[in-house]
């Protein structure tokens, strides 16, 4: 009773449950397409509000800026100007401070030197400074710096800078007007934003130009903070001179923030709102939140709607719950019958349940009346099966008597065939080493064979080194004697060239002698007057033969000097030669004694061999003749291998045969005992289905 309830709280609780979930899942689908347009739109609104600020403020701060510039112009037209005369045009400045405009702390006019006459009476070195390099040396016409502390004052200032023109419409000056950062940045300070919201001014250099809640030395473009390199990107636009919007990670701890940014004309900066995405955001969130509590109230309102609907819609299903508990706790009538008073979904479920009581009467009675003859089948299925379970285990007992029997004769088969396969693989070890004996002989005997024949080539070759031993000893004699007989010509060639050189010298000395007689002839011939000079040309012809045969001479005695010396080398190498000819042949002689000697050995050796390649032949022949013998042994061992493994065999088949037919005696045996007690579980159902169709009333 308490499970039958359970359950019918369970199908309403299921129902609403079901219902309160496909709404649920309805309004989450709403809310996140609403909020996801209504976020969608915000951001656009957001975007589109800001841009229009930010192009007001830009706007506004361009025409500050450009009238400082036009707060220039009475110095710039100022006819002392066209003069072109700096220092007078610095003086003519100091004395009219009253020309500067209120906006100004002072103006600043310097020349080429980078050294400025300022109307506040003072003097500064400006070359270094940017506004002044562009303005005097890359031709800008109006250039407003980064803000720099003044050299001046010690505030931190801006320069609005032009160029000055002389009456030839050259630049020989730059003028600058000096404003105070906090007078320019007051407007901006001023203006009107939502809380939360940050209206920012950075230079090009990415430090901070005026920021409401940034930290001193912050730098967005270098020192924007860990994750936050796409404010830097963005940063590097805005004084780049970039025009846009972008959505950045953020810096007021949403997810992430909008950056509607600008640069401004005429400067080298850029300025920025940043808008935190809560606030961009708001509006969306709150449609999300108003649909969240609406569709909260509208679930809770449709759950009670729908629990009220099914209580009542569910009621006739109770009658049909008491119906069915009634039949089963009660004395089982399937007489009773529920009036239908309602032609909907429930009544059709209660005439089906009337229908199906009504069918089960016919067959509870039907199978009543089939409970006796099952009870009596039941009683011979039992008395069979305890018949068949003896007549099995009978036949089990003799087939285990058998199976012992065949086990025995297995284990007499399996023993005969291990000693015939131990046998076997004697023989088979026996053939192995007979093999590999005959194998090694054939081996020693062709290496005997190959011996005896290298031997009769050494031999061979002993025979001809001895024969070529003897030539090279007697060429090696001649040799010897023939190089003595050019040693000797060698010498009889030195004594010859040393009476050419004594027969040189007296040449020498001849020559030395005429010279003097021509020298001589001459100094008479020079006496004598023109008596003398044909005598004085013979005398000089005289002198030039005797200066020639002097050189000749003396060529003839350096050439002579350098045989010599290639005489006396020649006689060197010739007895090096001698001397190593005699110890060639000493080792000739040596080397046939040796030769000699292995000639002896190795016919010895030839000898031996022989005697080791007959011994070898006979050593073939019987190794041939037992394995013949071991071959015969090894085919009868074979055929008794043979008989023993079928015998084997048909053992093997007989036991697997035994197996199975006392496996499947076996499983006979588990079947009938199976069958014993599906029997008695059978009779025992037959008795306790019959006790419970007694119960039902028909």
């Amino acid at each position: 009773m308490t499970d039958t309830k359970k359950k019918s709280v369970s199908l309403v609780l299921n129902l609403i449950l079901m219902i309160g979930l496909g709404f649920a899942a309805i309004m989450a689908v709403q809310v996140v397409s609403l909020s996801s347009l209504a976020k969608k739109n915000s951001r656009a609104d957001h975007v589109e509000s800001y841009e229009l600020l930010r192009n007001s403020i830009k706007e506004s701060l361009e025409n500050t800026l450009q009238g400082y510039y036009m707060q220039l112009n009475p110095y710039a037209n100022a006819e002392i100007m066209k003069s072109g005369n700096f220092d007078l045009v610095g003086r003519w400045l100091q004395a009219n401070p009253q020309i500067r405009a209120k906006d100004f702390d002072y103006v600043m006019i310097a020349d080429a030197s980078g050294y400025s006459y300022n109307d506040n009476g003072t003097r500064t070195n400006i070359a270094e400074r940017d506004y002044y390099q562009e303005v005097m040396y890359n031709g800008e016409r109006m250039y407003i710096d980064n803000p720099v502390r003044s050299k001046t004052t010690g505030a931190m200032v801006i320069h609005v800078a032009r160029p000055i023109y002389d009456a030839r419409g050259n630049v020989f000056a730059m003028l600058a007007g000096v404003i105070n950062v906090e007078n320019l940045i007051k407007p901006i300070k001023n203006t009107n934003v939502p809380e939360g919201v940050w209206l920012y001014v950075i230079d090009h250099n990415g430090d901070i130009i005026y920021h409401p809640a940034a930290e001193e030395g912050t730098n967005y473009i270098t020192n924007a903070g860990e994750g936050h390199e796409d404010l830097s990107a963005v940063s590097l636009k805005m004084v780049g001179g970039e025009i846009g919007h972008a959505w950045i990670n953020s810096l007021t701890g949403s997810k992430e923030d909008l950056l509607v940014y600008s640069g401004i004309n005429g400067t080298p900066w850029g300025m920025g709102f940043l808008v935190p995405g809560s606030v961009v955001d708001a509006l969306g969130q709150r449609i999300a939140n108003a649909t969240i509590m609406f569709g909260g109230l509208m679930l809770a309102v449709i759950l009670l709607l729908g629990a009220l609907v099914l209580s009542v819609s569910l009621k006739p299903l109770r009658i049909v719950k008491n119906a069915i508990t009634g039949i089963a706790t009660g004395n089982a009538d399937l007489t009773q019958r529920i009036e239908i008073k309602s032609n909907n979904e429930i009544g059709q479920v209660v005439n089906g349940f009337n229908k199906f009581t009504e069918k089960l009467q016919s067959i509870i009675s039907d199978v009543k009346n089939s409970k006796d003859e099952l009870g009596v089948a039941g009683e011979d299925m039992s008395s069979t099966a305890q018949n068949t379970a003896s007549a099995i285990t009978q036949i089990i007992a003799n087939i285990e008597s058998f199976r012992s029997q065949l086990d025995a004769q297995k284990q007499s088969v399996d023993q005969t065939a291990g000693a015939v396969d131990e046998i076997s693989a004697n023989i088979n070890s026996l053939n192995q080493m007979i093999e590999n004996q005959s194998a090694g002989v054939t081996q020693a005997s062709s290496a005997v064979e190959e011996m005896i024949g290298n031997i009769n080539a050494v031999s061979s070759s002993m025979e001809k080194m001895n024969h070529s031993f003897g030539e090279l000893q007697t060429h090696s004699q001649e040799g010897f004697g023939k190089l003595e007989d050019v040693s000797m010509k060698v010498q009889a060639i030195e004594n010859q060239s040393e009476s050419l050189n004594d027969a040189n010298l007296a040449i020498a000395n001849i020559a030395e002698q005429t010279n003097l007689l021509a020298m001589n002839a001459a100094i008479e011939a020079a006496h004598a007057g023109e008596a003398g000079k044909g005598f004085a040309v013979v005398a000089d012809e005289i002198r030039k033969l005797s200066e020639i045969s002097s050189q000749q001479s003396t060529q003839i005695a350096n050439q002579l000097n350098q045989i010599m010396a290639s005489i006396q080398e020649v006689v060197g190498a010739s007895s090096d030669a001698s001397q190593t000819f005699s110890r060639v042949s000493q080792e000739l002689s040596d080397t046939d004694q040796l030769v000699m000697q292995i000639r002896t050995a190795m016919e010895e050796q030839n000898e031996g061999s022989k005697q080791i390649l007959d011994a070898l032949k006979m050593m073939n022949d019987s190794t041939q003749e037992v394995r013949n013998a071991s071959d015969e042994m090894r085919e009868g061992n074979k055929l008794i291998l043979s008989e023993v493994q079928h015998l084997q065999d048909v053992t093997t088949s007989m036991k697997s045969s035994m197996d199975e037919m006392a496996e499947g005696a076996q499983k006979i045996n588990e079947t009938g005992a199976v069958l014993t007690e599906v029997s008695d579980r059978v009779k025992d159902s037959i008795v306790k289905i019959g006790n419970q169709i007694d119960e039902f009333k028909v």
